[in-house]
């Protein structure tokens, strides 16, 4: 068995960024972290079109054209045999990752309107005073399809355990980390001065993203159509005279 790098540094880093992003995007799937949900959505967006991109001119095994997808029927015929003949992605595998990502488009494109259209807020702001405010249904499609992705994570997960079982001389999740695995040829791939700058400029682009957010937390990506309201000052007889016994809570008017 040879050793073979199969996984460059940058598609590594893609997956675990990707990981980290959205296990956090489910953390504050909350009313009250919702501007860090969709900080932290677009984030996984910049990832997201790294990725796509990294398909068409990355190196070989990150590209779609290189993803076995026609063999899904010999794959699945074979697949309790002890030899694996995928180095990359193996059908089954390819499969779920193209449709991780489409999901992940959806989600967030899903997102960016619900929390425009809803909640007044980010680039899709305006919706909200349109017809489209009392629409709940795209709350409901990025919902469905973050359940979905749920289901893809846990096929992955079955597929690596499976892969760890069934062709464990391969080392398939140590590559996840290391970027090698055991082959009988050596298959590895290097990358050209191209896909190097490629993946250090939308590294630089992702870092300069969450900078920019942290130092403007209040950009147009979450700002609100909305004011704010001081019911405090807007009612300072009330403060002074009865606030020490009532409380001052914004009055509800229905039309």
């Amino acid at each position: 068995m040879n050793k073979s790098y199969i996984w460059s540094l940058p598609t590594r880093a893609f997956h675990w960024l990707f990981v980290v992003g959205i296990l956090i995007a489910f953390l504050t799937d909350d009313d009250h972290l919702l501007d860090y949900h969709a900080i932290v959505g677009y984030a996984v967006l910049i990832l997201l079109v790294f990725r796509i991109l990294w398909g068409f001119f990355g190196p070989k095994y990150s590209k779609f054209k290189d993803f076995p997808t026609k063999k899904i029927k010999e794959y699945s015929s074979n697949i309790l045999k002890k030899e694996s003949k995928y180095i990359g992605h193996n059908p089954a595998a390819s499969y779920v990752m193209i449709t991780m990502l489409v999901c992940t488009l959806l989600i967030i494109l899903t997102g960016v309107l619900t929390y425009g259209i809803q909640e007044g807020k980010g680039i899709l702001s305006f919706l909200n005073e349109t017809f489209f405010k009392n629409m709940k249904s795209m709350d409901d499609l990025h919902e469905f399809f973050a359940n979905f992705f749920i289901f893809l994570i846990v096929l992955h997960l079955v597929g690596i355990i499976l892969d760890k079982f069934l062709y464990k001389e391969v080392e398939t999740l140590k590559s996840i980390f290391t970027g090698y695995k055991n082959s009988k040829e050596n298959k590895s791939i290097k990358l050209n001065i191209f896909q190097k700058l490629f993946a250090a400029l939308m590294f630089i682009l992702l870092i300069s993203f969450l900078i920019f957010n942290l130092i403007n937390p209040k950009n147009i990506l979450v700002a609100s159509i909305n004011k704010p309201i001081n019911y405090k000052v807007q009612n300072e007889l009330f403060v002074e005279e009865c606030a020490s016994c009532h409380t001052l809570y914004p009055s509800l008017s229905f039309t």
